[in-house]
Order: structure tokens, then sequence, then C-alpha cells
């Protein structure tokens, strides 16, 4: 009943909707019995001494066809209501749930694959419409009639009304087999349906390499086994309940299996009146529906009652602390009081102490999984730090509301996202009501200018689902113009011109030394080569600092920034070479 509740109170908002078309429902349902009224009549007439008239026989029917349409038009209309407040619950929900992920830390996040947020975007919210639009409305008018109909049944005759309910015992108790160890297995479906959306996703996701590499579903195993698995446990669970099923959906709306016979043999012997044995067979009649109905719901709830679960599992996850406070550093410095971070119990930083002046470049350096990345995503509330403090200015980031905090800070990932929509529009996103000279003004900046007015549409070309469209390093550039275009007074870009070419790369450097002044930028290298002029130049090795400077004392004291920079100037010389025997 918890989870009910649950689930309604996704409606909350729009519940005088929902109560608008129950009633109406239940109305149609209990006008929907008219006509069994109306046809007992009819049959009494022919029943009695005298010839009933035509007028009488169709004025009475007249009634029946008034009392179906009234019943369909009042159907109809709760319908519609329901429909509507479902909907609209639905959209809230979704709206909530993206506001509660930008909420909720990247590691609460990544806890789940792509193919299972789908799920839980899209399947599992629709079936939340099944509950609001039809199961509570329909529902409550399929358990009113019946117990109205058993109500008249009793006050007619008892003995009708208990050979009326004498299938029902038998149809639970079919039920209780067919149902029996469901949980365990909804919970096993539900697994099963996770796990192929899941690789669902990721085998259309990765369908550039399953062609390079000649694969098939077949070949890729992961999708073959979860599609396997899935068909293997729906077909067996169907197989076991198909007997079941057919024998209650028999059984179950044959209310009239037992007053037929029994009913004429009470007639027969005198202790029925006519009149009360062909009500009560018409009555009977129309129990038999509303009553299939309820066990129909009651069969679908357990399915939503499972996703309502999920849902609320996530709707009640883990939130990044946001006190709320509007408040705006006066200077811009970021700095790091001795920092201690873990991904569940993998521990990234440890112990961590720096400042990132404003106005200067700080670059981070270091092998890969050292915690440079970390450091940024800190930086922007990713994740909440647990040991230490990180603050801009003298201000915890703790302290910051989240909306307040990201006002401040322009943050250029490595692992770029671009939408499928224009070039124009994805840049704008930086700064929502940024005119088109603007845009256009970044997009020179970052030296995408040139690459965007060859495009079929210019700054109106859409660039595909992901960015699909363009190249690695065209993504790059679109992503800083998008940042630039922001201009916030702290710049964060992690590993950003990773795949922009050399010739490219020079430019977007040389745009960002002149867009340095009054700000703060940290800079995760890929490149040596593009930080050397660095004011401050951290190394980080396995999640300590290992040493600090600029490249000109780095390379005096640091024996790993020596090594490192070995290996980066050994590589341009090979790539030199490499480019010379290809002339």
């Amino acid at each position: 009943m918890g989870e009910i509740k649950k689930i309604f109170s996704y409606a909350k908002d729009f519940k005088s909707k929902t109560y608008l078309a129950t009633a109406l429902a239940t109305i149609s349902a209990m006008i929907g019995m008219i006509p069994f009224v109306f046809v007992y009549f009819i049959i009494m007439e022919f029943t009695g001494n005298h010839q009933p008239s035509i007028n009488y026989i169709l004025t009475l029917s007249g009634f029946i066809l008034l009392g179906l349409i009234l019943k369909s038009v009042l159907f109809s209309k709760a319908m519609a209501f329901s429909h509507e407040a479902a909907f609209d619950t639905l959209m809230g929900m979704r709206h909530e749930l993206a506001d509660k992920m930008i909420r909720m830390p990247m590691g609460e996040i990544n806890k789940k694959t792509s193919g299972k947020y789908k799920s839980i975007f899209v399947d599992y919210i629709d079936d939340m419409e099944h509950i609001l639009a039809h199961m509570i409305p329909e529902g409550i008018a399929d358990t009113v009639t019946p117990i109205v109909v058993i109500i008249l049944l009793f006050i007619i005759d008892f003995r009708m009304a208990l050979l009326a309910l004498i299938n029902l015992p038998i149809g639970i108790i079919i039920f209780k087999l067919m149902m029996r160890d469901s949980e365990e297995k909804i919970k096993h479906y539900f697994e099963a349906a996770a796990n192929l959306n899941s690789n669902i996703v990721e085998y259309i996701g990765g369908m550039e390499v399953i062609k390079i590499f000649n694969q098939t579903t077949s070949s890729f195993e992961k999708y073959t086994k979860s599609a396997r698995e899935y068909k293997k446990f729906t077909l067996a669970w169907y197989k076991d309940s198909w007997t079941y099923m057919a024998a209650f959906f028999t059984i179950v709306p044959s209310t009239i299996i037992f007053v037929l016979p029994f009913g004429a043999m009470l007639y027969l012997n005198g202790s029925l009146s006519l009149e009360a044995y062909i009500l009560s067979m018409l009555l009977s009649i129309g129990l038999g529906a509303p009553i299939v109905r309820l066990v129909e719901f009651a069969e679908s709830l357990n399915m939503v009652v499972q996703k309502s679960k999920i849902l609320d599992e996530v709707f009640s996850g883990v939130e990044l602390i946001d006190k709320g406070k509007n408040i705006v550093p006066r200077e811009h410095d970021i700095s790091f009081e001795n920092v201690s971070f873990a991904y569940e119990k993998k521990e990234v930083l440890k112990d961590i102490s720096f400042k990132a002046k404003e106005n200067t470049v700080t670059a981070l350096v270091g092998a890969s999984g050292s915690g440079k990345s970390t450091i940024a995503k800190l930086i922007v509330r990713f994740w909440d730090i647990k040991k230490g403090k990180i603050k801009i200015g003298d201000i915890d980031i703790l302290d910051m509301s989240f909306e307040s905090l990201m006002n401040h800070i322009s943050y250029v990932s490595q692992d770029i996202y671009l939408f499928n929509t224009s070039i124009m529009e994805n840049i704008r996103m930086g700064k929502a009501d940024a005119s088109d000279e603007e845009v256009i003004k970044m997009a020179k900046i970052a030296q995408c200018h040139d690459f965007i007015i060859q495009t079929e549409n210019g700054y109106d070309t859409n660039i595909g689902d992901a960015g699909n469209k363009l190249s690695g390093g065209q993504k790059q550039r679109l992503s800083i113009a998008r940042a630039l275009l922001k201009d916030a007074p702290i710049i964060v870009l992690d590993e950003a011109t990773a795949f922009t070419d050399p010739e490219n790369e020079d430019k977007i450097q040389e745009a960002l030394n002149g867009l340095i002044g009054g700000k703060t930028l940290i800079v995760i290298a890929h490149r040596l080569s593009t930080i050397i002029h660095a004011e401050n130049i951290i190394v980080m090795d396995d999640g300590k600092i290992s040493a600090k400077g600029t490249h000109d004392e780095l390379l005096k004291k640091s024996k790993l920034y020596q090594a490192m920079w070995k290996a980066h100037v050994e590589a341009n010389d090979w790539e030199i070479k490499a480019k010379e025997g290809s002339l």
C-alpha cells in the first residue's frame, strides 16, 4: 500500500483531475449496470399475463441506448482527465529526475549505465502512466461496482449472491499459483531487461568499432548473451503461467456458471421467484467484467511497484551539499587545503595543498591516474570532498550554491559532449542570451570559424548525435568556444586540447593566453610543450604533489618532470622523423 501512495504522490499537483476522473469512471461503471435492469423489465413484461406494447419496448430500449451512450461519454471524459493528469505528472517526473541528476555526485550517476538511465527516463516513467491514468480511476470504479452489485444480490436473495461469488475463491487460488515466486521472478526480469537495454545502447554506440573489426551480433558476446537470457527467462515464465492464466480468465468472468443451474433448481422447487432468478442472472453477468479488470490491474501492479522502487531509489539518492548561498567571491584564486579524496574505497588524492592564483596559468601534469582530472572535477563539484577544503578566494565552495559556483567556472572536459543541434546552438549553451555576433567572435578566438563556414550550412549546420559529424579536434575547439562564451572568471581545461592537431593547438594556446587577463586558468596538460610558460606547474604522482614550480625550475629539481620532459621531446623528435621519412 505504501508503494501505491508513493506512486500517487507523483501526481500531487494534479490530484484534482485524478479525483474527478475517478468520480466520472465510477459513475460510468454504475450507469453501465442500468441496461441490465431495463433488460430485466423487458423480460419480465414478456412473462406477464398481457402482451407488452411496442411503445413500452421501444421506450426501454431507448433508455438502454441512452445508458450505454452516457456510460461511454462519462468514461471518455474520465479517461481524458486521468490522462491529462498522468502525462502532466510524467513530464514533472522527468523534469524532477533531470534536476535530481544535476544535484547528484558523478560517482552516484556512474553507478548506472546509460542503458539503465534510458529505461528509467523512458520506460519506467512511462509505466507510471498505467497506474495514474488507468489503475487508479478504473480500479476504484471496478471496485465500487462489484460491491454495489453484490449488495443488491444479497438484498434480492443471499443464496444467489453466494452462488455468484463461488468462482472467486477458485480464481484466487489459481491466481496465487500463477503468481507464486513472482517477486523474485519480477526482480530477475528487471535485471535481464536492464542488462539487455544497456548492451543495446553499448552495441549501437560502438557500431563504428563493430563495423571496423567485422563484428556481428553473434560475435558481440555481451549483446547476444543478454538477448538470449532475456528471451529464455521471459519464455520460461510465460510457459509456467499460461495454463493458470487460461484457467483464471475462463473461470472468473463466468459468474453466471453457478447462478444459472442452481438458481433454476431453487426456482423449480418454489423457493425463488422468477423475478429474483432473472434479475440475479443479469446482475451476475455484469459482475464478471470489473472483477477481471481488477485482477488484471493487480497482476500488472507488481511490475509497476518494482519500477516505482527503482525510480524512488534514484529520487532519494545521495545529493551534493547545497547550502543555497549565492555568495560572490571577491577574488578568484583557487586553494586546495589538505584535500584527500577517494572513489568508493580507492584513495585518489592524498593530502593535496596548492594555490592557483588569479591572473595566472596553473598547469597540472603527471602520469595517467595520478589524480589530475580528479582535481579538475572536484573544483566543479562533480563530487564533494570529505577531508580538507577547496576555496575560491576565501570562500569554501561547499558554502556556495551550486548555481553560484558554476556561474564562476567554465569547465572543458576531455570527454566532450555536443548536442544534436546546430553549431550555433552548441556554442550558445555557454551563454543562453548571447547574440550571433558574440558566438561568432568566440568561435574565431577558439579557431573554429574557418572550418565552420566550410560546412554545409555554416553556423546552422546540425552536427549530429554527440557531434559525430565532426572530428575530435573540431569538437574540442567548439567546446572551448562554448567555455569562452561563458566568460567566467575561472577556466578549467581538462586536457581540452588532447585531440587538437598541432597546427591549431598553437593558435588555441595563443588565444587562451590572450584571455587570461583577470582570470584563473587551470590546465591539465596532455602535451608538456603547451604549458612551458605557465606560472605554476604542479607535478602529480600517485595522488600526491611531487613538485611545484615553473618549467625551468622543475627541470632543475624534479627527476619525475625531467623524465616526462625527456619522453615528450623524444616523442616529438620521432614524430618529426616520421614525417620526414614519409616525404
